[in-house]
């Protein structure tokens, strides 16, 4: 377990298992939501979402077809972890993630509370992803912060570099992992598909406004196998390696000892 820094760029975490779908998972709603509050996630909320699927190959006019979807949310109290419930998948979102071990921990908490309730069958996917905001201290440039090959063209181009995109796409074992970074001016901003559901966020993020890069790393293993905790902490384990070694890929020492000293 290693020393976490003393003022970590992570602001926001997902760690999400796919499992068999559950049609009646309404039925079973009460006895989870009295697990998750006993747990330590007192704060219940539904909500319905609209989703499209598009199953139209070339030349068919066939048009999407919409599923509504409710989710439920167990949330705790200081409104920084919330767990997200679909038929088919569990998540937890964080926006204090302190160290792995505690994190993963409580997801497969979360995750166990589910199994002991509805009886899950197989998992078919298990994934994590970290939100990081790298943004130089006063008097630093954030070229001192990432590496020269995700910023961009800007210095080539002249004027005034106004957004940068990169994103790398790779394997790793039986990780994939997506790695993106956003370079722009501005405060703190989220990927169009995540949103933080209303959860308390470190005021030392939501008050800078400047040139800075939100790093996206993501890492997911598909693969079906029949139901086991230990089995998903396991790849999340994984996961979790593939993700610190791309991160550290991104940035800089410079960056870690800036990190580690504030």
């Amino acid at each position: 377990m290693g020393t976490p820094l003393k003022s970590p760029p992570v602001y926001f975490t997902v760690v999400q298992a796919r499992f068999n779908t559950l049609l009646k998972l309404g039925d079973y709603l009460p006895s989870i939501q009295e697990a998750m509050r006993k747990g330590g996630f007192p704060d219940f909320a539904s909500r319905k979402m609209v989703t499209l699927k598009l199953t139209a190959q070339e030349g068919d006019a066939t048009p999407p077809s919409v599923t509504n979807l409710e989710q439920f949310l167990f949330g705790n109290a200081d409104k920084t972890h919330i767990f997200v419930l679909n038929p088919d998948a569990l998540t937890l979102q964080s926006t204090r993630y302190g160290r792995f071990e505690d994190f993963s921990a409580q997801f497969l908490k979360g995750l166990a509370i589910v199994h002991e309730v509805v009886q899950l069958d197989y998992t078919e996917r298990v994934g994590l992803r970290y939100l990081d905001h790298v943004a130089p201290r006063p008097n630093d440039h954030l070229d001192l912060y990432v590496v020269p090959e995700v910023r961009g063209l800007g210095a080539r181009l002249g004027g005034k570099a106004v957004h940068s995109f990169s994103e790398t796409f790779s394997r790793v074992g039986d990780v994939q992992l997506r790695s993106r970074v956003v370079i722009q001016d501005g405060g703190l901003a989220f990927p169009p598909d995540l949103t933080p559901d209303g959860m308390q966020i470190d005021d030392r993020f939501l008050e800078y406004s400047g040139h800075h890069a939100t790093v996206d790393t993501d890492g997911f293993v598909e693969r079906r196998m029949a139901f086991s905790a230990p089995a998903v902490g396991e790849q999340l384990g994984t996961i979790h390696g593939v993700i610190s070694a791309a991160f550290k890929a991104v940035v800089t020492e410079h960056a870690f000892q800036v990190w580690d000293e504030e």
